[in-house]
């Protein structure tokens, strides 16, 4: 009944073509604006929501006076010749120091030479051989609501001051979200100008591709506007917006595209555009909806499951998920009327005003490929198991984490900056520890002095000291310095030591309690966070792509051979991440250094390759599973060979404009937009070359076979050789200068 009135709606829709048209034009302006000024209330906060870094971090801000962790940046000063002593680089120092201290944004600039800057670094800021220097910049912003306008004002004033005599770099977390601020704007509009160029390529028309952008584009715009919307009322992470915005373009525009090409397949017999955009919908739809509905329950699974870092981006998926089945079940039908025969091209309008149809389909490597599926379907899903499971072998070596500026490209300042404060001073300097011992009440408290003694003689402690005590609060905050830095294995461990065995063994015989903090242990419970949430969204996955498979095909074996070959495109997804970024000889290529994977970018990784994977897999799937297609009659194979040779071009052409447009993400300079454009790059292939062009027909030959194995009759292939053909139809007598089309067939020899 759902999708005999989806159908219904569809229909409407193109009949009552300029009030759909009408109705989100209507809409757009509303969803522009919320995009454009919209305010969108996004947490930054980075924190494991029950985590002890967390606890640490809400202590923190109780012991520090006003309540606010503030933003501390660092100046890394080098003095390329002689030390900073000299008179002429002293006074530049100087100079720099009073000049960004002026800075809006800024509280204060601790002075390396004087008592403030041991006071705020913990150690000497000035090295010992005098030449590097490390000036701490107290930002007025808090830790957890980066300013990045103002560090970005302090980078630029303090690099100003470099030469030939000073080397000034910036470092810090601002300084390191700055690297990864954004993607610049005229790469990525050349991408899509290549990608728009591709898409007119496959469908032989400026009108049809423009058809397929503009409900892509409306479908994007509308679910980045209802995440702004929703931000104002529901805790939303900044990239929300974005992933849910990459989803509905590639949903829509996938789907639009291959209906449009199924509704010029139908005007190229001759149908009218009303007809023709029916038929193309009617054939579609209950993909389409699937799809969306699919994705949209999932999600709606893992928010009502609370699967840790899994909730907050899902919320912006399941929108898409709903906005893009709305926008192309009701927009899309109506610009396909409106589009008329335009969608065929010239050359095509032209066949069809000559000899009523239009140009015929020719077989190529299309034709071939889905030829040698059909041959040995069984083989084509054994190969495909073979290399996803040879590609996702790598997870077994996967570190979860953090990588910090040194993981960077040495381009970047914050790297630059990182690797002079590890080469002059030591690597822990870049992400100090925080200890926060809360007292209790009752005479069997800790002494704070008996802490730092401890941590002070732990193995891998350079340094620890009381940074505020506040006796009426019961709190005090304990800096530690860390040998290693925050990305590396020992600081993990250094983690792992104090949580389990330095401070129990010293509160034991007391009430009071103690919390590590600070990047590296914030890193250490996100990874611990994902491996707990990461088997219940498989299993979320899993369930919601089987079911929906067996719905549709009706056949167990289909849906449970689908559903495990998503699942291991994102475990081979994540095998590639883990080989290319964990090993120095890779990420050395991609000019950075070796380092653990975020769990939020595979939070992401896997969500977007899951949310796009459905709508495009039905859609494919129905098309097979239909008997035949007019104008493919003629090629040689059986109807399914047929349905994949006729829409799987279309099909892998939109995976390859995503793919396309990945490639500026992993072109640009930030370690997290390379993990992001890898990432997604390889799950949209694996997706379309394995799964899509591989694995889903040759289930579907294998289920036919079954079929006819219990008693259905067989379409046989021709057991003689075959010869290609051209057989002219008899054209209709409006025909204007009475030439006849043809189609190409295959005989007999």
């Amino acid at each position: 009944m759902l999708i005999v009135a989806l159908t219904g709606v569809a229909r409407l829709c193109a009949r009552r073509r300029w009030i759909a048209v009408g109705m989100w034009a209507v809409l757009l302006l509303p969803a522009v604006f919320f995009v454009i000024a919209g305010h969108a209330q996004y947490s930054h906060d980075v924190t494991v929501p029950g985590s002890e870094s967390q606890r640490a971090m809400n202590l923190a801000r109780k012991v520090i006076p006003g309540g606010v962790l503030p933003d501390t940046e660092q100046i890394v000063l080098h003095a390329r010749r002689g030390t900073l002593a000299d008179p002429l680089v002293h006074r530049q120092v100087e100079e720099l120091l009073a000049d960004v201290g002026k800075l809006p944004g800024v509280l204060t600039v601790a002075d390396p030479f004087g008592p403030l800057g041991r006071m705020v670094l913990g150690v000497s800021p000035v090295s010992a051989d005098g030449r590097t220097a490390v000036a701490p910049v107290i930002m007025k912003a808090s830790a957890l609501e980066l300013d990045l306008g103002a560090i970005k004002r302090v980078s630029a004033t303090a690099r100003s001051y470099g030469g030939p005599e000073l080397q000034v770099e910036l470092g810090g977390p601002g300084a390191t979200a700055l690297t990864s601020a954004g993607v610049p704007i005229r790469p990525l509009l050349a991408a899509l100008a290549v990608a728009l160029a591709v898409l007119c390529l496959t469908l032989r028309s400026r009108v049809a591709a423009m058809i397929a952008a503009v409900v892509a584009a409306m479908a994007t715009v509308t679910t980045v506007a209802v995440t702004t919307v929703l931000s104002h009322h529901v805790l939303t992470t900044p990239f929300a917006a974005l992933l849910g915005g990459m989803i509905a373009l590639g949903v829509s525009l996938g789907g639009s595209v291959l209906v449009v090409y199924r509704a010029q397949t139908a005007l190229a017999r001759g149908v009218g555009p009303v007809d023709a955009a029916t038929e193309a919908m009617v054939k579609s739809v209950a993909a389409l909806a699937s799809g969306g509905v699919c994705l949209s329950v999932a999600m709606t699974g893992v928010l009502l499951l609370d699967l840790g870092p899994f909730t907050g981006v899902a919320l912006a998926a399941g929108v898409a998920g709903v906005l893009s089945a709305l926008v192309t079940l009701t927009l899309l039908p109506a610009l396909l009327v409106l589009g008329g025969t335009r969608m065929l091209g010239w050359v095509g309008r032209h066949s069809l005003t000559t000899t009523g149809r239009g140009l015929p389909h020719r077989p190529g490597v299309r034709s071939w490929w889905a030829r040698q599926v059909g041959r040995h379907p069984a083989v084509a899903v054994a190969v495909a198991c073979v290399l996803l499971v040879a590609m996702a072998a790598p997870v077994v070596t996967l570190r979860l984490g953090g990588a910090d500026a040194g993981a960077e490209p040495t381009s970047a300042t914050a790297r630059r900056a990182y690797d002079v404060v590890s080469r002059d001073f030591f690597s822990g300097l870049n992400g100090p520890m925080l200890v926060v011992v809360d007292r209790g009440e009752g005479s069997r408290t800790v002494a704070v002095t008996d802490v730092v003694a401890a941590l002070n003689t732990t193995p891998g402690v350079k340094h620890a000291y009381v940074s505020f005590d506040s006796p009426e609060s019961g709190l005090a905050l304990i800096q530690v310095l860390p040998q290693a830095g925050p990305r590396s294995t020992d600081s993990y461990d250094l983690v792992h030591r104090l949580r389990n065995d330095v401070l129990p063994a010293v509160l034991r015989p007391t009430v009071s309690r103690a919390y590590v903090g600070g990047q590296a242990a914030l890193f250490a419970d996100m990874a611990a966070d994902f491996r707990d949430a990461l088997p219940m969204f498989a299993f979320v996955v899993l369930l919601a792509v089987g079911a929906l498979t067996f719905l549709t095909a009706s056949s167990r074996v289909t849906a449970a051979v689908l559903a495990v070959s998503e699942l291991s495109c994102g475990l081979a997804t994540v095998g590639v991440l883990a080989t290319v970024f964990q090993q120095d000889r890779f990420a050395g290529k991609l000019g950075l250094q070796a380092g653990p994977i975020e769990p939020f970018i595979l939070v992401f990784v896997l969500v977007v390759g899951f949310g796009l994977s459905p709508g495009m897999n039905l859609s494919l799937l129905s098309r097979l599973r239909e008997t035949d297609a007019p104008g493919w009659r003629a090629l040689e194979g059986d109807a399914v060979s047929r349905g994949h040779a006729d829409v799987g071009h279309v099909v892998l052409t939109m995976n390859l404009i995503m793919i396309l447009a990945l490639s500026v993400v992993v072109a640009q300079p930030s370690r997290t937009l390379k993990l992001l454009g890898v990432g997604l790059a390889v799950g949209v292939a694996l997706d379309a070359f394995v799964v899509r062009a591989v694995v889903l027909p040759a289930l579907v030959h294998l289920d036919r076979r079954r079929e006819t194995a219990g008693g259905v009759p067989a379409q046989r292939r021709p057991a003689r050789a075959a010869t290609r053909s051209y057989d002219p139809p008899s054209a209709p007598s409006h025909a204007g200068n009475g030439t006849r089309g043809g189609r190409f067939s295959r005989r007999s020899t």
